[in-house]
């Protein structure tokens, strides 16, 4: 899995405005992953391939991870264990992905925040 997207997709469900709202129990799934500090890995679903049964294919050379979820760990001070592996190859540039203000800013700042706009 590719760690160099910079910006979340407008249909991440990071974003605090846009994105796709999902359930409370799949935010609890996603963004608790990226709270710990053996966290997951989170594919961005724009980089995600389907099979012909509707099941996802492991593509690991094309599919990114998800800007957004990388985002929130980072605002919690938190780097799950890839996010640490992937920064020392030099495939992950927290500095650089923090850098852009606005960007952040548009990213949930907490799982309380998220989960405010889980369907019901």
């Amino acid at each position: 899995m590719n760690f160099d997207l910079k910006t979340p997709c407008s249909d991440c469900p990071f974003l605090k405005e846009g994105g796709i709202r999902l359930t409370s129990g799949r935010i609890r799934e996603i963004a608790g992953g990226m709270l710990s500090t053996n966290g997951a890995t989170f594919a961005c679903h724009k980089t995600v391939e389907w099979d012909e049964d509707g099941e996802t294919e492991i593509n690991r050379k094309k599919q990114k991870h998800c800007a957004g979820a990388l985002i929130f760990a980072e605002k919690h001070e938190n780097a799950t264990q890839m996010m640490r592996i992937e920064e020392r190859f030099g495939g992950y540039r927290p500095v650089e992905m923090m850098a852009d203000k606005p960007t952040v800013a548009s990213v949930f700042d907490s799982l309380r925040q998220m989960l405010r706009t889980a369907i019901r």
